[in-house]
């Protein structure tokens, strides 16, 4: 970081400075300007916040040179990570699809749509079971029940499943029935939750904010790899923004963005993002979508996943052509 301090700054504040900098294991060099005096900084700044030097006497401000994050970064793991699952199954290597019904409704439904996303050979099942809902008086999940049922149908079908934390004392059971545990964009900034999900080592799909800057989303995600869990999987989910028509406006600027600054993998959901190198999709799917119990408006039918996932592959397929 660089302090940069106002002009005629008296010395015994400069002094102060320096005692306080050195008292935190800094080194730096102090450089009078006709301006301003500039003091740039050396030392791990990861253990406290820079903003703290804001306070310190004839400070003007304070810049920032690195980024507050270093464990998601392309530096800290040149090459990319890649999520084993087990079974042949691994995100960041090539491209996955996930998909599967916003919300786990009984055995019988979740079998039907799982039947056909094995068809399609779709190998990540999702489905929701513990529902944070906008309304009290909306469908609210089958909780631990709707757990064992996808774990159980996932099973049935050679699949591995993914399903959406919201309580940390749930997280036994999510343990015991999940392959991978969802933190949804509500909870992307629930760091208390981020911490014990990181020290579980369990692969954790995050989901950004609908309002949250890229520093943010990889600041979150560095919860999680700081408590030592690698296994995560960042989801470019939308941003909110003035549209009244769209539910959210999925951000595809940002999938080169973090695919350069960061070695996990990218998922995202739209034709445009699988062209950028996205490494995968998630997409909601219902046989009857209008009866869905949850989220009908934005779950597709079976006929349009198959035209849909038919139009990804054919994409990928020119992609990789030299």
């Amino acid at each position: 970081m660089i302090i940069v301090l106002r002009k005629d700054t008296p010395e015994e504040n400069v002094e102060r400075i320096k005692e306080t900098l050195i008292a935190n294991g800094m080194s730096f060099n102090v450089l009078p300007g006709a301006k301003f005096t500039l003091i740039p900084v050396v030392g791990d700044l990861t253990t406290s916040d820079i903003g703290r030097f804001k306070s310190l006497p004839s400070v003007e401000k304070v810049i920032a040179v690195s980024k507050p994050y270093y464990l998601v970064s392309s530096q800290y793991k040149q090459e990319k990570t890649v999520v084993d699952l087990g079974d042949g199954v691994e995100l960041g290597k090539g491209f996955s699809m996930i998909s599967g019904p916003c919300s786990v409704e009984s055995e019988d439904s979740l079998e039907k749509i799982a039947d056909f996303l094995e068809g399609q050979k779709v190998r990540v099942l999702r489905g929701g079971t513990f529902k944070l809902r906008a309304s009290p008086y909306s469908f609210q999940g089958l909780g631990e029940k709707g757990l064992k049922i996808l774990r159980d149908v996932s099973s049935r079908h050679n699949m591995k499943c993914i399903s959406e934390i919201v309580d940390i004392r749930n997280l036994d059971v999510f343990l015991e029935c999940v392959d991978i545990i969802q933190v949804g964009a509500r909870n992307m900034m629930n760091f208390s939750l981020l911490k014990e999900l990181g020290r579980s080592k369990k692969p954790i799909l995050l989901k950004r904010s609908l309002s949250a800057k890229i520093d943010d989303f990889l600041l979150s995600a560095e919860y999680l790899l700081s408590e030592g869990n690698e296994n995560i999987i960042l989801c470019e989910r939308g941003v909110q923004t003035f549209d009244d028509i769209t539910r959210s406006s999925v951000n595809i600027a940002s999938i080169p963005i973090l695919k350069d600054m960061t070695h996990l993998p990218v998922s995202a959901t739209s034709y445009a993002a699988v062209a950028m190198g996205v490494d995968g999709l998630m997409v909601e799917t219902h046989f009857n979508p209008a009866n869905a119990f949850s989220d009908g408006y934005q779950t597709i039918d079976f006929e349009t996943f198959e035209k849909t996932y038919r139009k990804i592959n054919s994409l990928i397929k020119f992609m990789d052509e030299d």
